[in-house]
């Protein structure tokens, strides 16, 4: 009580009946078991003595001659024989008295008390009848085994049941005090004796009258005084009495676990069996009658009855009799009859092994025959090719007879013969090899065309040897599973059975004979003969599992040809991951004991599984015994395991860890397997491995959620296991962590599709089944973490559903039968698990679990397969039910409860080293985005580590972020603010596919958002990609303003009566257009641009986007009237200046009554904020105005006279509207004489000014001068007073020209002097640029180009900027004349032959203007754009860009211009420069090569200078500042690529006597560093590129390296000095002599070449080029294929290590002692080759293994002779390229040209 243990080990829980169903199992009912299947014993209270343990006489006879040779063998061998003593040495062990159960029977009482047993039987002289006598083998072992039999002490004729008169009781089994020894023989004898003694009462001999002779049971009444509240109450069994399934309790005795019957069902059924026998005996008789007919009789002519029966064939050269198809057919039909009833042990057998000679005859003849059709085949070929086939056919149905012989179960060791089983195997393997898999290769194209047509022909009768062939494989597997074969036999069945899965099979059925699906039958019983071969013969799983894989390169890769296994759902997998998955839970299903000598197999015991010390027993009727005794003994274990739960559990430990291991073992076996060899190779490599790892990947996924296929998880989990030490490993290359995280990725997304399912099945369980409920509510709590492992593992569990579900589907399948016992194996190990976990039993609070009673289930379940016993059978499991079972333990077994751990590496992942691998990282979290949307909602921050990737540095990953942001918002909108900002970002990116993804995704937002704000936010982003550099990305940003924009409204535009609800719309968006334009910055020119885009006639909807705009320019003209009629209310200063961008746009859009109610806006300006007002006004009377001619004069003169009145109060800008205005009002009035007057009175005021000194003058005069210049530069800008050059001669008499614009720069150009006041000199010269860009020819007076030159020699940025300013503008205006001229003759096609080149090459008397300020000024401009990185150098470089568009230099003088300023810091800057020297790379890239080694020298002193850092790279992260020249260089051709690589790393190289050392860092020196180190991080495009540079480094150290070298060891400065004890030791720096200018420049050497050589080494560890020490033996080559693509970096390289050690290497001239360290360092890289220490390093490194090498000799660009060699040696023996240059570890240096070149000794010196 109490929980504690009682002393005979049982468990306490209360005092409560047993139920029926408990109570059964220790009833005679149960625990007696018939031991012939056609007999079904009644029960009997009387001793069961004559029942018989065979079932006929015959086969009582069988036995009787067994055990009489048994008898024989033991008197003439005299007890010496090893046949008998292995016999009895069985038997001693199956009669151990140990291991016996004990059974003590009483006797059953009389009827009456006259009733008298049967007299004694006497002999016939009154003697007592004799002890029966022992036969000599009975003997023996009745003398050596020690068991005290006896029956129960029977009672006397008089005596009665009562309890005053007990029976007698025997002996106490209790051992003496004293031991006395006896004779087993004597204890037996005596035991013997007395039992003979004892009276038998005969049941068949009863006082019971006559007519009733079947037994009764009778139950006593209850007595009255029992009443009905004296009965208690159990609510647990009530309880467990009414779950959810119903109790109905068919337990099927008559059937195995397999499902098939165990014995006949009453009469009939054995009516049956008998006339099958009969027929088959009658059957074999007549075959036996014909074989004797078949001699020939006197007259030498054979039986004509024979020849209905036999035919003949050859068996090598003898003529021997088979059986016809016919009678083959009939008999093998008849055999199987008989098997199948269980009477096959009734035939003699003699008669079996008459049959198998005959048969053996078809088989000899099938081996032997040649089944080959030969290229180039007569039709006499193919009608002997026919005549073979029907051999192979005879022979395969023989086949099938002989092995239905073999696998019937019979125990006579005759009809097991290794000769008959050996020619079986060759035949079959004739037959697949020479003639099926032949035929199943063939295709209707290529050499076998011509066999492919011919065979079709006759297709009938190869499918027939398939069928054949496919059965008799299917015989092969039964012969394998029950019967113990010699290992040469297993091996040819192996090999053949591996070579039929490999066979490519045709991908379409064109290409197939014989059809797709007619192979895969026979492919799928070569899979089960595997199988088999698997589970039996556990030596061979290695075995069988190495052959599978190495086989795996066969396979087809295509998905289409490679998944042809079909599912039960209509999915298809690989046969070969079928058949993976097959062995893996075949490791786990227990092995049944093979027999050796024939006969049914046994089932092992316990103690056989935990021992395996029972051999399997020879002696005939052996099985019989052994299931007897072994279902005692497992009877036994099981109570005492329920008595016992802690006993229990430890024999189902014992049982299931082997098991569990092991098929953890093969699991991990294959996937090591795959993973190794997948990480070594591509997709599109020659190796298939990374494409078959995916499939199998794929494949286990696909049935990961099938109850069929429960090793699919454990192969997925220690997959996963790998990728996750993969994806962790900190060595663990780019390419595999790729390769771990795309895997990781499909597994995670597998398991949120499970999930999924289980969420959506659990919300579907409303049929109403309490099944249904009851798995709907696991389902539940195993979504929210929250199911208990003892409601997991519960005996009426899901596992215990899957497992019902697998028994109905049949265990006769041995896909079923599989799955069905690794899932008892998983269960049992998740109870085991729970235990151990556990102090004790009593923490297990579930009675099913900690009573034992599921542990000792399950232990038979795995033993025998047998059927799980329990309170309530199942009668139906529907496959939904199943499967949902089955979706709840896959849920909680460790695959899926990683899934957590696969999130947070894929995560953790986007942080890594290697931008491959950060994308590869987003592009898995979206896969499983797509599967489970609820990720975003859970604890972790996925948005977060999303952001980050964002802004990444590398495109690929930004790219991958964009599309994971774009999925996050697809499934959960609500994230558009916290994902806005990095897409803006992104929407400004350098990459375009990056531009655009962005872009798109801000559209989407933009239409599904109903914030004002945000959609500002994102149309002012996107208007800035209407400009964007890319044609492309600029014509996607105007296709999205049209469609957000414009498109939504076309519809409601074109109705008459528009709906209230239409115009609102219109408003709304005519707001928010007005609240972008109100953003500022360049909205509004930008949006200018756009609207001309999509007005212009080349848009596809020209005519209904002009409509909608009209509406807007209408809807914007009433909020000018009325704010409050735009939602917002906006102002009106905000609403006109958009409404001057739609006037810019189209004019067209106005109308004169919206133009006159602006008129009082120009009336007068009182306040500031009216100035802006007043600007927007004119802006659109100017752009209008000349489109609308209807306008009234009245109105126009108006409009002048107010412009007039203004024209004092006025500012530049605003000037510049208004005279434009007036100018494009005079062109109705005609009133160009007022104009012109108000010029005259500007110029006289400034003319007058000419003499005055201005700078002693007040500030008001130069204002009013200033005011002067400026009114009269802008009417010579807008208007054309040529016409009134008389007026302006009458104003000044002393102008003699004829161009007035000419006169108003001859006045301004007085006040451009150095001698003027600063203010007036600026407004001076923005005059005169001002009054050019109208006038071009003002450009080149003498005035203005010494002006100029004046500002260009002082170098006065403000001034500098004006006259870049006004080059800029007028360069713009070309620009924009050119494109245009082009374009009206692209539009009009004025003239044919001249066309576009026509206007192109027409002269304009501007282009000689252009021409001459490009050539005259831009060396100054390019000087400006190269002193600076501020708005002067913006300026100058727009201006250089211009200049290079329009061709007006050479290539060569802007070209070095570029390159430098494309590494500016100036995002702005460096753009347009970028852009310029692609456009001219492009044009001009063989010209422009030449210049490059000058441009990098400028980008060099561009960086020095002005940047202020003569660094190679930018830091974080590092990137070579050359990396936009060499972006562009990638476009060129592999040649001019390798040449400008050359070129640059010559540049480096030095002559060391002429080296200038005078400065405190010699130039060369900083210039080496700057080549250096952008060699190091340049972003090479392909490995030959990268190799090339390698080899150049190395060209250069070791050509320089050597006379450096050599001239240090000369100064004195050694590297080494060895000591008395033999030690290295260095020199002292203070002992060293030598000129100061003579160790700075051998310093100066010795550092650039270190650092060339650092940059070598950097270069090889980053991209993985080490060489090891296999490679170095090998010579191992790059592959051709390899060359051209991109190299890969490896992670793990420390950069910083690098960039450090250049910067250390930078300090050694700092002192002397840096210096000769520095020296005695570079000498050592020469002398002694450390690079074999990083090699053996790299050997031990995987993430190194199998890596690219630098080139070998006989390439090209091959590494010269180390400094200690010749440099006519063409070969190295023993090093490759990739080594130090010295190559050496003695500490002599050879001199140079000493030698042999390339060959080193043992030692490692060069010869």
């Amino acid at each position: 009580m109490n929980g504690q243990r009682a002393t005979n080990g049982a468990l306490h829980h209360g005092i409560r009946p047993l139920t029926v169903d408990e109570a059964l199992q220790y009833s005679p009912f149960s625990s007696i078991v018939p031991y012939s299947s056609e007999i079904i014993p009644l029960p009997n209270i009387s001793l069961p003595g004559s029942t018989s343990l065979f079932a006929s006489t015959e086969e009582r006879k069988a036995c009787r001659q067994s055990l009489e040779a048994l008898n024989q063998e033991a008197y003439t061998s005299n007890g010496q024989s090893g046949l008998v003593g292995q016999t009895v040495r069985e038997l001693q062990k199956l009669l151990n008295p140990s291991e016996l159960t004990q059974f003590k029977f009483k006797q059953p009482p009389k009827a009456s008390d006259s009733e008298q047993l049967l007299p004694t039987p006497t002999s016939t002289n009154g003697d007592s009848t004799p002890s029966p006598q022992l036969g000599s083998f009975a003997n023996m072992l009745f003398n050596t085994v020690d068991i005290a039999y006896r029956y129960p002490s029977p009672v006397t004729p008089g005596s009665q049941f009562a309890k005053s008169q007990p029976s007698p009781k025997l002996k106490s089994n209790k051992a003496p005090a004293t031991p006395v020894k006896v004779k087993p023989s004597t204890i037996n004898q005596n035991a013997f004796d007395q039992n003979a003694r004892i009276s038998i009462m005969d049941g068949a001999v009863s006082s019971t009258p006559k007519g009733t002779s079947t037994p009764a049971v009778i139950i006593p009444k209850l007595p009255p005084s029992v009443q009905h509240d004296e009965y208690k109450a159990f609510p647990d069994i009530d309880r467990r009495k009414e779950v959810y399934i119903s109790p109905t309790k068919k337990r099927k005795l008559n059937h195995t676990a397999n499902g098939e019957e165990l014995y006949a069902k009453g009469p009939d059924q054995l009516e049956k069996s008998d006339a099958a026998l009969r027929s088959l005996q009658e059957l074999i008789s007549s075959i036996f009658e014909a074989e004797d007919q078949l001699q020939p009789d006197t007259s030498g002519a054979g039986s004509a009855n024979a020849a209905k029966f036999f035919s003949n064939a050859y068996a090598g050269d003898n003529e021997v009799p088979v059986l016809t198809t016919d009678i083959q057919t009939k008999l093998d039909a008849s055999m199987q009859k008989v098997v199948t009833l269980n009477r096959f042990h009734n035939l003699p057998l003699e008669h079996l092994i008459r049959l198998q000679k005959l048969c053996e005859n078809a088989l000899k003849s099938a081996e032997a025959v040649n089944l080959k059709l030969e290229d180039g085949h007569s039709e006499d070929d193919v009608e002997h090719w026919l005549q073979h086939i029907g051999v192979a056919e005879s022979g395969l149905r023989s086949s099938r007879t002989l092995l239905r012989i073999l696998t019937a179960g019979r125990a006579e060791k005759q009809i097991y013969s290794e000769e008959i089983l050996y020619t079986t195997l060759n035949m079959h393997t004739n037959i697949l090899e020479n003639c099926i898999i032949p035929v199943v290769e063939c295709r209707n194209s290529g050499r076998s065309s011509e066999q492919f047509k011919t065979i079709s022909h006759h297709k009938k009768a190869i499918l027939t040897l398939v069928h054949l062939a496919t059965r008799g494989l299917r015989m092969l597997s039964e012969l394998i599973a029950q019967q113990e074969l010699a290992e040469s036999a297993i091996t040819t069945i192996e090999f053949l059975a591996s070579k039929l899965v490999f066979v490519e099979n045709a991908h379409t059925e064109k290409e197939s004979i014989l059809g797709i699906q007619k192979y895969e039958g026979l492919r799928l019983a070569a899979m089960d003969i595997i199988t088999k071969v698997f589970l039996t013969y556990t030596d061979q799983r290695t075995f069988i599992i190495d052959e599978i894989l190495s086989s795996l390169e066969k396979l087809p890769v295509t998905k289409q040809s490679a998944r042809q296994f079909k599912l039960g759902d209509g999915k298809s997998i690989q046969l070969v991951s079928a058949l993976i998955m097959r062995l893996v839970q075949t490791s786990g299903t227990r092995p049944h004991e093979r027999n050796s000598s024939g006969g049914p197999r046994t089932v092992p015991s316990l103690h056989e599984f935990t021992s395996n010390s029972h051999e399997p027993l020879e002696d005939i009727g052996s099985g019989y015994a052994t299931r007897a005794f072994q279902g005692s003994q497992n009877e036994g274990c099981i109570k005492e395991a329920e008595i016992d739960p802690v006993l229990a559990v430890e024999q189902l430990t014992t049982i299931v860890h082997p098991l569990y291991n092991q098929m953890q073992r093969s699991a991990q076996h294959v996937t090591k397997f795959l993973v190794q060899r997948a990480l070594t190779s591509t997709k599109t490599g020659d190796q298939p491995y990374r494409n078959l790892l995916d499939i199998f990947t794929e494949d286990f996924i696909t049935v990961l959620n099938s109850p069929d296929w429960p090793a699919a998880e454990i192969l997925l989990r220690v997959l996963l296991q790998s990728m996750v030490g993969i994806a962790e490993g900190d060595k663990s290359a780019a390419p595999a962590k790729n390769v771990a995280l795309d895997l990781m990725g499909s597994m995670g997304s597998a398991i949120s599709d499970l999930i999924v399912t289980v969420r959506q099945a659990a919300k579907g369980a409303n049929d109403e089944s309490e099944l249904s409920g009851y798995l709907a509510q696991l389902a539940d709590e195993t979504l929210e973490g929250k199911l208990p492992a003892k409601e997991l593992l519960a005996l009426e569990g899901p596992y215990r559903v899957v497992m019902e579900q697998l028994r109905q589907q049949g265990l006769a399948d041995p896909q079923i039968s599989s799955a069905y016992g690794y899932f008892a194996t998983q269960w049992a190990r998740g109870l085991c698990a729970i235990f151990d976990a556990s102090d004790n039993e009593h923490d297990i609070d579930e009675p099913e679990l900690s009573d034992g009673h599921l542990a000792s289930e399950l232990k038979q379940v795995i033993l025998t397969s047998a059927t799980l016993e329990s309170d309530n059978d199942f009668d139906h499991v529907s496959s939904s039910h199943g499967r949902l079972a089955y979706a709840v333990a896959q849920l909680n077994m460790p695959f899926c409860r990683a899934f957590d751990r696969i999130l947070d590496i894929l995560l953790k992942s986007m942080n890594s080293e290697q931008a491959t691998v950060r994308s590869k990282s987003l592009k898995s979290v979206v896969q499983l985005l797509e599967k489970d949307p609820t990720i975003l909602n859970r604890g972790v921050n996925v948005m977060l580590y999303v952001r980050k990737c964002a802004s990444d540095t590398s495109p690929l990953v930004r790219d991958s972020a964009i599309s994971l942001i774009g999925k996050c918002l697809a499934l959960k909108p609500a994230l558009e603010n916290e994902v806005l900002r990095p897409l803006l970002t992104c929407a400004n990116d350098s990459t375009i596919g990056v531009r655009k993804r962005s872009m798109k995704l801000l559209k989407d937002i933009y239409l599904d958002t109903p914030k004002k704000d945000l959609k500002t936010i994102i149309a002012d982003a996107l208007l800035q990609r209407v400009r964007d550099p890319d044609e492309s990305v600029s014509d996607l940003a105007k296709q999205m303003f049209e469609e957000i924009w414009i498109m939504p409204y076309h519809g409601s535009t074109e109705q008459s009566d528009q709906s209230v609800q239409s115009k609102l719309a219109l408003k709304e968006q005519v707001s928010l257009i007005v609240k972008t334009v109100q953003k500022g910055g360049s909205a509004a020119s930008t949006l200018d641009f756009l609207l001309q885009n999509i007005l212009s006639n080349a848009s596809k909807n020209a005519t209904s986007n002009f409509r909608v705009c009209t509406a807007m320019v209408a809807a914007m003209f009433e909020g000018v009237i009325d704010s409050q009629e735009l939602p917002g209310q906006p102002g009106q200063q905000q609403i006109l200046q958009t409404l001057t961008l739609f006037a810019r746009a189209n004019p067209k859009l106005f109308k004169a009554t919206q133009l006159e109610s602006l008129q009082h806006y120009v009336d007068n300006i009182n306040k500031s904020d009216d100035i802006f007002v007043y600007r927007s006004v004119i802006v659109i009377f100017r752009c209008v105005l000349p489109h609308l001619p209807s306008l009234q004069r009245n109105f126009l003169e108006e409009i002048q006279k107010s412009l007039f009145s203004n024209i004092s109060k006025l500012g530049k800008n605003e000037l510049n509207e208004v005279v434009s205005c007036l100018w494009t009002i005079n062109g109705v009035l005609k009133n160009t004489k007022q104009l012109a007057n108000l010029t005259i009175s500007c110029v006289r005021g400034a003319y007058q000014a000419r003499n005055a000194d201005l700078s002693s003058d007040t500030q008001a005069t130069r204002v009013r001068l200033n005011k002067w210049m400026t009114i009269a530069a802008l009417f010579g800008k807008h208007c054309d007073f040529d016409s009134q050059h008389s007026l302006f001669r009458d104003a000044f008499p002393w102008w003699k020209g004829s161009s007035v614009a000419a006169l108003l720069v001859d006045v301004i150009a007085h006040f451009t002097s150095p001698k003027q006041p600063a203010d007036v000199r600026r407004v001076a010269l923005d005059s005169i640029g001002t009054i050019s860009r109208s006038w071009p020819k003002n450009f080149l007076m003498e005035q203005v180009h010494s002006a100029y030159d004046l500002v260009f020699k002082e170098e006065n940025s403000d001034l500098q900027n004006i006259v870049l300013t006004a080059f800029k503008e007028f360069f713009s205006l070309e620009e924009a004349r050119s494109e245009k001229s082009a374009d009206v003759v692209g539009a009009e096609s004025v003239d044919a032959e001249s066309g576009r080149l026509g206007v192109a090459l027409a002269a304009n008397e501007n282009d000689g203007v252009s021409t001459s300020i490009a050539q005259r000024f831009l060396k100054h401009i390019i000087r400006i754009a190269l002193a600076t990185q501020d708005k002067y150098a913006l300026t100058a470089t727009e201006v250089i860009g211009s200049v290079n568009r329009q061709g007006l230099v050479h290539p060569k003088e802007c070209g070095p211009a570029l390159v430098a300023l494309e590494t500016s810091r100036n995002t702005a800057i460096a753009s347009i420069a970028f852009r310029e020297h692609r456009t001219l790379h492009q044009k001009h890239e063989t010209m422009f090569e030449k210049e490059y080694m000058k441009a990098v020298h400028q980008a060099f002193i561009y960086q020095k200078d002005i940047v202020g850092d003569a660094s190679g790279a930018t830091t974080p992260p590092y990137t070579s500042k050359l990396r936009p020249l060499f972006e562009i260089m990638k476009t060129s051709n592999a040649k001019l690529r390798k040449k400008f690589l050359s070129n640059l790393c010559s540049r480096i190289d030095f002559d060391p006597a002429k080296l200038d050392v005078s400065t405190l860092l010699p130039a060369h020196l900083q210039y080496s560093r700057f080549i250096v180190e952008n060699l190091a991080f340049l972003d090479y495009g392909k490995t030959e590129d990268l190799l090339h540079v390698i080899s150049c480094m190395e060209k250069v150290v070791v050509g320089t390296g050597t006379s450096v070298a050599h001239a240090i060891e000369v100064a004195g400065i050694s590297v080494t000095s060895e000591g008395l004890d033999g030690e290295a030791t260095q020199a002292p720096a203070q002992s060293i002599s030598i000129d100061q200018i003579k160790l700075r420049q051998l310093t100066s050497g010795a550092m650039i070449l270190s650092m060339l050589w650092e940059s070598r080494s950097f270069l090889r560890r980053a991209y993985g080029l080490a060489v090891n020490q296999k490679q170095r033996d090998s010579k191992g080559k790059v592959a051709l294929k390899d060359l051209n693509k991109a190299p890969v970096k490896v992670s793990g390289v420390n950069t910083d290590k690098f960039w450090e050690q250049i910067k250390r290497t930078m300090t050694s001239l700092d002192s002397f002692e840096l210096m000769v360290t520095q020296c005695k360092s570079f000498v050592e890289i020469l002398s002694v080759d450390s690079e074999f220490k990083l090699a053996a390093e790299a050997d031990e490194d995987p993430a190194t293994d199998g890596k690219l090498a630098t080139p070998s000799d006989e390439e090209e660009g091959a590494t010269p002779a180390p400094p200690g060699g010749n440099s006519r040696g063409r070969k190295r023996s023993r090093q490759s390229l990739s080594e130090t240059p010295g190559g050496r570890k003695k500490k002599n240096r050879p001199s140079v040209g000493r030698g042999k070149r390339g060959s080193v000794d043992e030692d490692g010196e060069w010869e």
